[in-house]
């Protein structure tokens, strides 16, 4: 089961990114096939091999998509890639430590035979010292996206990665409940 989630999200990702493209304009590729179709082993999983090939088309038509929606050039295109991967990677770390700083906090108020004030101040602490790290990054992140990017850009940019992460956490929300009820 844990094999499939990864595959699950970048299926999800890639119907996301081509929801969000038709929320845009209509769409003139329909012809193409789209991401994340492709041959199903019963049961709904997908054959062996695959995932590598739908990372690759749901990064290629996510790179079309950028490209349009923002309206980068080939330039800043190339510009994009490495910064958007060096914040991305921090931004994963971030989100992860606060998962489990949350995780944490929630087990900590659930001992009720036990209740460590003390600790629960420093998970408290600890989710305030996250956010200020996320705002840094985000200014950072701003700073450097400035160097090839118009404010436009930058804010339509932000834009289109917040609707994309927000479409993700849907679909894993929607897996999650879907997996919960097939393991009944």
């Amino acid at each position: 089961m844990r094999v499939l989630r990864p595959l699950v999200i970048i299926v999800a990702l890639a119907e996301s990114a081509s929801l969000l493209q038709a929320q845009v304009r209509p769409r003139r590729e329909a012809v193409m096939p789209r991401a994340g179709i492709g041959r199903q082993l019963p049961g709904g999983q997908q054959e062996p091999g695959n995932r590598a090939q739908l990372e690759q088309r749901f990064q290629q038509m996510l790179y079309q998509m950028t490209r349009r929606r923002v309206g980068l050039n080939d330039t800043q295109m190339n510009q994009l890639v490495p910064v958007n991967r060096r914040f991305e990677q921090q931004r994963r770390q971030l989100q992860r430590q606060e998962r489990e700083t949350r995780l944490s906090l929630r087990d900590a108020m659930r001992d009720t035979a036990q209740v460590d004030q003390t600790r629960i101040s420093g998970y408290l602490d600890k989710l305030a010292q996250l956010q200020r790290q996320r705002i840094d990054l985000f200014e950072q992140e701003q700073k450097d996206l400035a160097q090839f990017m118009t404010p436009l850009q930058r804010a339509r940019y932000t834009a289109l990665q917040e609707q994309v992460r927000r479409r993700v956490e849907q679909l894993r929300r929607r897996n999650a409940l879907g997996a919960d009820t097939t393991l009944r």
